[in-house]
């Protein structure tokens, strides 16, 4: 039997945060774009990190993982699920998020431009 990876939406995810749900979100970015922006109560734990730091992670509540376009937290939701965690992954990551929840910190940029493809 597959293991259930629930992909949801943002405004899926708005509901559940404004209604107090008990989850568990984690942006699996890396620490210098965790620190640009994330959603709020979010825990970092880059993606890199999280095959030795998934013990870390309460097996009782529902882990909600975004990444920026949504593969990395896909591929995190399919493994933790598989391990016992209950699971859910945010489409297409914080590029798609148009929702309430984000909190910027250091220079100001908005979040339209965290989630533009920085040109080099």
């Amino acid at each position: 039997m597959k293991c259930p990876c629930y992909m949801i939406r943002w405004d899926t995810l708005d509901g559940w945060l404004d209604r107090g749900e008990q989850l568990l979100l984690v942006d699996l970015r890396a620490g210098e774009e965790y620190g640009k922006g994330h959603l709020k109560g979010a825990v970092n734990i880059p993606y890199e990190e999280l095959e030795y730091r998934y013990a870390e992670l309460p097996k009782d509540r529902l882990l909600v993982f975004y990444c920026s376009r949504g593969a990395q937290s896909m591929r995190a939701c399919g493994r933790l699920c598989s391990m016992g965690y209950r699971t859910a992954d945010l489409a297409g990551g914080l590029l798609y998020y148009r929702g309430k929840y984000m909190e910027n910190f250091g220079k100001r940029e908005g979040r339209e431009d965290l989630r533009r493809p920085r040109s080099y």
